[in-house]
This record gives C-alpha cells, sequence and structure tokens, in this order.
C-alpha cells in the first residue's frame, strides 16, 4: 500500500512540476500612420542666381503633403497624390524660388532662407488634384552656399578664425600677466613696507614687478622707466635756465610762472617742492626759487 501511495505521489508531482506552455503571442496590429506625408528632401538641389548673376544659391526642397484646409485626407491617399503630383509641385517650387533668389545675396545664405521660408506663397503653398481627391503641397527650403563662393571664401574665414584665437589667447595672457604683476607690487609694497601704494612707488617699483612676471613687459616698462626720466631732467634743466634767465632780465611775472610750473612739475614727481634737490636726478645742487634769490 505504501508503495502504491508513493508511487501515485510521484506521478502527481511530476505532473504538478511540468513546465506550462506558454499561450501563443499574438502580432501585435501594424501601427498606421497619421497626418501629412513628408517624404525625405529631394536629393538633388535647386540651383538658381543670385543677386548679381555671378554666384549661385543651392536649395533642398522638402515637400510636405497634407489634407486641404476645407476637406479631409487620410494619409495613403495623400501619399499617393504626393507621388502624381511631384513634378508639377516642384516645377512651381523652382518658379518662385528663382524670382526670390533675383534679389538675395549669395554671400549669406542663411539669410536668403530665412526670406525664402517667410514668402507668403511658399508658406500657403500649392493644392493639387481633380474630383477624385485634392491634396496641399507646402514647401519649407534649406539654402547652402555656392560651392565656388565657399572654396573663395575658405582660406579667409580660416585667417579670420586664426586672428581672432590669436586675439582671444593673447588677452587671456595678459590677463593673468598683469594679474601676477599687481601681484608682486603688492608683494614688494608688503617687503618694504610702504604704507601706502601710490601713482610714485608703482611708477619706481613696476619695471621690478614686470621683470618677474613677464619678460616683453619689462622691456617696455623699463624702457617707459628710462624714457620718463629723460623727459623729467630734460624739463627741469628747461624749467631752471627759464626761470633764471627771465629774472635776470627783470622780467619777474615770467619768472613767476616758470616757478609755478616747476613746483606743479615738483608735484606730479611726488616730491616736495619745498626740500626739492636736483640730486634726486643725479645732480647734488639745490634748486632755489626765483623769489628767493630776488630777496636776497
Amino acid at each position: 500500500m505504501s508503495e502504491s501511495k508513493g508511487l501515485f505521489r510521484r506521478v502527481w508531482d511530476a505532473i504538478r512540476n511540468r513546465p506550462r506552455l506558454a499561450a501563443p503571442a499574438v502580432p501585435d496590429a501594424p501601427v498606421q500612420p497619421t497626418g501629412p506625408y513628408e517624404p525625405p528632401p529631394e536629393p538633388v538641389p535647386l540651383v538658381v542666381p543670385g543677386a548679381g548673376d555671378v554666384f549661385d544659391l543651392h536649395v533642398i526642397v522638402h515637400l510636405r503633403w497634407q489634407s486641404p484646409p476645407d476637406k479631409r485626407l487620410s494619409y495613403e491617399r495623400a501619399e499617393e497624390l504626393s507621388r502624381v503630383y511631384h513634378d508639377t509641385a516642384m516645377n512651381s517650387v523652382l518658379k518662385r524660388v528663382w524670382q526670390l533668389a533675383r534679389s538675395l545675396d549669395p554671400l549669406y545664405p542663411a539669410q536668403a532662407e530665412t526670406e525664402m521660408n517667410n514668402d507668403p506663397q511658399l508658406r500657403r503653398g500649392w493644392c493639387f488634384g481633380d474630383e477624385n481627391g485634392t491634396v496641399q503641397c507646402v514647401p519649407t527650403v534649406r539654402v547652402f552656399l555656392d560651392p565656388k563662393l565657399r572654396e573663395h571664401k575658405n582660406p579667409f574665414e580660416i585667417q579670420r578664425l586664426s586672428i581672432e584665437e590669436e586675439h582671444n589667447l593673447g588677452m587671456a595672457r595678459d590677463e593673468l600677466v598683469r594679474t601676477r604683476t599687481e601681484s608682486w607690487l603688492r608683494g614688494f609694497q608688503e617687503l618694504e613696507t610702504f604704507a601706502d601704494l601710490g601713482k610714485d612707488e608703482r611708477q619706481f617699483l613696476l619695471p621690478y614687478a614686470a621683470s618677474l612676471s613677464d619678460e616683453r613687459l619689462a622691456k617696455v616698462t623699463t624702457v617707459l622707466a628710462r624714457d620718463r626720466h629723460q623727459r623729467y631732467t630734460d624739463l627741469v634743466g628747461l624749467l631752471k635756465v627759464a626761470s633764471n634767465d627771465h629774472e635776470r632780465l627783470g622780467l619777474f611775472e615770467f619768472a613767476n610762472a616758470y616757478d609755478k610750473a616747476l613746483q606743479t612739475f615738483c608735484r606730479q614727481m611726488g616730491v616736495g617742492a619745498s626740500q626739492w634737490m636736483l640730486a634726486d636726478f643725479g645732480e647734488p645742487e639745490a634748486v632755489d626759487s626765483p623769489s628767493t634769490g630776488a630777496s636776497q
């Protein structure tokens, strides 16, 4: 008895654990296209003369076939009618694009493309058909540069891009040099314990800070400091001689005017006019003001 139960149990377990067969898959219903029919763009561009009749505009046409405003057209019917009226539609597009291109500069294809796509006739499109059905064709275009014009412009565009990149690189480099130089000026201020980094201190320290930042800037600032020093020296001598000569001639008003000019110059130099010495410029001689010499 136990053996029969054991056999029965084994048979039952085998039946219960047998994998079930999956139900056959039902194929999905094909998706029916809806809406307007839009075939791929025309493979061959329309070549139309631009303004001046020297270069052309190359126009790629994209046709959109749809129901007219007052009728309902299925996708299949729109596709069928598009094949029937394709050549007629392209001929209509060519005529209108030719007219528009006559006033468009072939040097600017993007602008020409915008002008064409905004044309009222192209935006409305054309309706084709008969008593068996009517379809509306609405074109859009893409405009490309004339290959001859592109070949002519190519080296100039490359040169323009190179100049722009060199300019951007130079500006970035100059900004870094300026930042480093300013950092060194502040460093000299701390090392020299200057209370303030004014105009005179900056003029004096700039060549040294520039030499630690950039070689070209160091050369320029060194020449600038040398030229400024030479011009200051020449101006000091001129003012001194002119002031003394006019005083000997008794022209005190001229001497006074030159004295004021000398004092203004000293203020611009950052040197006190009352304690100014030519020793500051390599001449160990004090300058007496004309008023002092007159009183003596």
